[in-house]
């Protein structure tokens, strides 16, 4: 008797594994395809849209305390900004300021 047990447990075990093979892939493509909807870098829909200097009435200078070398969104390496266009002076400001944490 307990040799029987032990081939239905083997059955069964089967059963769910090869059920599993099965479903799992086709609950993760719901849509029906597997492609990656991650952007790739380098793609244009990764890319962020920075504000224009002018809008952000960035300046060369800084507003009292704040400057962009304390801004969170300040690029130290390039001189560059997160939000803004173009180069960034490490002593410049915009309305996008935010002080760094």
């Amino acid at each position: 008797m307990d040799k029987i047990n032990q081939s239905r447990r083997a059955v069964f075990r089967a059963a769910v594994a090869t059920g599993c093979v099965l479903c799992v892939p086709a609950a993760f493509a719901a849509d029906g395809t597997t492609k990656s909807t991650k952007p790739m870098p380098g793609d244009a829909s990764s890319q962020v849209k920075k504000t224009p200097q002018a809008s952000a009435q960035y300046q060369a200078k800084p507003k009292g305390e704040q400057k962009c070398a304390l801004c969170t969104h300040f690029v130290a390496e390039s001189n560059t900004c997160k939000l803004v266009e173009g180069k960034i002076s490490p002593d410049g400001w915009c309305t996008l300021w935010a002080k760094k944490a």
